[in-house]
């Protein structure tokens, strides 16, 4: 069992106090709905249920499919596999950390709105309805905030700022801060100076971790060349947690090989501070939590972006992968390792992407990765995945039972569970009793190990039968699905099944719909599409509809502050089907920017990729680079044109697409390039 005591409820960076073994994690994490994309803060919560926290838009399931729109934080439920859609905060920018003191919720990043009012870089929700705190208002920073911690009624931020704002005074505090956890207050008292190392390109000082010990010191983790120009500090420090002065005994030792690297995340069991270092390949690294003092390392082929210690167990992830890629052993973004002997442990599912693992959680039973990845042990997992205990796995849930007749037969299909609890789904069962009966039978009707699908041909027509289903997995059955009654003929009436793969693409001034058929047509045949819109999600009227055997439909961009949220019904003369997924877009007077044109250049090293806007569109804010259709990187300068991609690998293959972004949307991605590496 993974079994975890934290002293605060935080998330980016873990403060872990534990005294378990080793989780009995399979290699394939459990079946859960995802988000569409990067997970940069998970912070499971006292409730059992966690907040993810990144850049996305959207909550999908395994496949992809959009299920709600979401914008840049959600609420899991890791018991059914699926995100809350009635908690919705609205934030217009990304989400990278994440703290609760248990009622309220707080966000830091790099957004200046959330729900509508103005918040910079840093809010506090309420934690039940998501709701904006209203009169918690904190300082004002020129930068985003990267992690934060709360210890003794105070908020400990770390990020890429140089001024504080508060109360219309700016202060020259850069890099880290302290703000009253109750009321937002800039605390004045606590002043360390991160300050950068003049031979960083470019220098920088970025407090990117941050973490709280038991005896409440504060480790501070980054880029910076020292802490208050003291020596020893470089890239690692242990401050006063009122003052933030540096504490003499610990001292920074390199962390990386020879090289003393940045570190991106920290974590801690009490006696050892466990490292995530960039740099030079990027390493796993523990040192004495009183003297700084290295007790292991493992050097990997990437940066290591993410690290959180469970029981005796240390969880390192990043974009390191291949051969021999962390400590000589084959490890793909992630890896375990021992915490007391340092030992690597044989837990090594394969994940994918370039970037990986970019954030870490934990609560008594499982372990939850987030990132940029699309496929987790080889199964389809959205940027967010989850690894049960095998002696907590739990059977799995409803699957939900749709069909169709015909001549002699009831089609009948089902959507899978939202979870499998935990361990792979084997088979589905399928029970029919005559309509009018009050019980089914013992015996089910039909086994099911293959597919969502099952063809009843025992069926009269004329006559009606209801029918229902479950899953099956290595724990035991699942809960029946819902109901199913048809009545099999040739001449049977059944309204359609939902349409699904509803996208919306914004093309200039215009948003384009496009939406798949449904599975199931109903009889008789479909007659139209109606198309329905609001500006509030889950609140939507009929827009227009468009004749069957027509899946798309175009028109305006709403107005400049405004959001358009749709969904698709399939109609035929016997009635409407559900609600297709629901998909959403903004307004603005300049709309999406156009599609940039790329070209790649290869050496032995690096692939080195330009391209040329187009100025048919709005202007870019930023830059997605995508590498074999994943995010590679995410580039901040609008005025960005090249990127040297140096995480390649000779003789391999790869092909890159980028893409414009603005307030408004995404462009079209570019063309296709695809290079090898000699």
């Amino acid at each position: 069992m993974l079994v975890t005591v934290v002293t605060v409820v935080t998330a980016a960076l873990a403060v872990v106090m534990a005294t378990s073994t080793q989780a009995a994690l399979s290699t394939a994490p459990a079946q859960t709905w995802g988000v569409n994309g990067r997970v940069s803060a998970i912070l499971p919560l006292p409730s059992g249920r966690v907040v993810v926290g990144g850049s996305f838009t959207a909550v999908v399931d395994g496949a992809g499919m959009t299920q709600f729109a979401a914008t840049n934080v959600a609420l899991f439920d890791p018991v059914t596999g699926r995100f809350d859609s009635s908690w919705r905060p609205s934030v217009n920018g990304s989400v990278n950390a994440l703290a609760t003191d248990g009622s309220r919720l707080f966000l830091g990043g790099a957004f200046t709105k959330v729900g509508g009012a103005n918040r910079d870089k840093l809010a506090a929700l309420t934690l039940g309805s998501g709701a904006l705190e209203t009169g918690w208002v904190g300082p004002q920073l020129d930068g985003p905030v990267d992690v934060m911690r709360l210890s003794a009624g105070a908020l400990f931020l770390g990020g890429n700022w140089n001024t504080v704002t508060s109360a219309g005074t700016a202060y020259a505090q850069a890099k880290v801060a302290k703000l009253s956890a109750a009321t937002g207050a800039f605390d004045r008292t606590f002043r360390p100076t991160a300050n950068p190392t003049p031979t960083d390109v470019p220098p920088s000082g970025r407090v990117w971790a941050l973490l709280v010990l038991g005896n409440g010191n504060v480790v501070l983790g980054g880029d910076f060349g020292d802490i208050n120009g003291a020596t020893a500090t470089r890239r690692i420090a242990i401050v006063d947690p009122v003052t933030g002065a540096p504490l003499k005994g610990f001292q920074s030792k390199p962390n990386n090989g020879t090289s003393t690297a940045t570190i991106l995340d920290l974590a801690t069991d009490g006696s050892t501070i466990y490292e995530a270092v960039a740099g030079g390949g990027g390493a796993c690294t523990a040192v004495d939590a009183a003297t700084g003092a290295v007790r292991w390392s493992w050097r990997s082929n990437g940066d290591m972006q993410s690290v959180r210690v469970v029981g005796s167990t240390v969880y390192c992830g990043g974009h390191f992968g291949g051969t021999a890629s962390f400590g000589n052993q084959t490890r793909n973004k992630v890896a375990a390792v021992d915490g007391g002997s340092g030992a690597i442990l044989p837990w090594a599912p394969v994940i994918n992407s370039a970037l990986g693992v970019w954030s870490m959680g934990s609560d008594t039973t499982r372990l939850y990765l987030g990132g940029d990845f699309t496929k987790a042990g080889g199964v389809a997992q959205q940027h967010f995945a989850m690894w049960v205990d095998g002696a907590a796995a739990s059977v799995p849930g409803a699957p939900v039972l749709s069909g169709s007749v015909g001549d002699a037969v009831v089609h009948l299909s089902w959507q899978p569970p939202s979870s499998d609890g935990g361990s792979t789904i084997l088979r589905y069962k399928v029970w029919r009793k005559p309509a009018g009966d009050t019980s089914y039978p013992n015996a089910a009707l039909a086994t099911v190990s293959s597919g969502t699908t099952y063809d009843d041909t025992t069926v009269t027509n004329g006559t009606a039968y209801t029918y229902r289903a479950l899953a099956v997995n290595g724990v035991g059955s699942g809960p029946y699905s819902n109901e199913f009654t048809a009545t099999p003929g040739t001449t049977a009436q059944s309204v359609p099944s939902a349409p699904s793969g509803l996208t919306a693409t914004v093309g200039g001034t215009t948003v384009s719909l496009a939406w798949t058929a449904p599975a199931l047509p109903g009889n008789p045949a479909l007659t139209r599409y109606d198309i329905y819109r609001g500006t509030a999600s889950g609140q939507r009227n009929l827009l227009t509809s468009v004749p069957a055997g027509t899946t798309t439909y175009s028109e305006a961009l709403p107005p400049a502050g405004t959001t358009y949220f749709y969904a698709v019904r399939a109609v035929n003369t016997v009635g409407s089907s559900a609600d297709s997924n629901e998909v959403s877009t903004a307004g603005s007077a300049a709309g999406v920017p156009g599609q940039p044109t790329l070209a790649a250049t290869a050496t032995s090293t690096a692939v080195d990729l330009t391209w040329t806007a187009d100025g048919s569109g709005g202007t870019a804010d930023k830059w997605v680079i995508l590498r074999d259709n994943v995010q590679l990187a995410r580039l901040t300068d609008p005025t960005a044109r090249s990127y040297r991609d140096t995480t390649v690998v000779r003789g391999t293959t790869y092909t890159y697409k980028v893409r414009a972004v603005n307030a408004v949307g995404s462009s079209p991605n570019s063309n296709a390039v695809t290079v090898t590496v000699p």
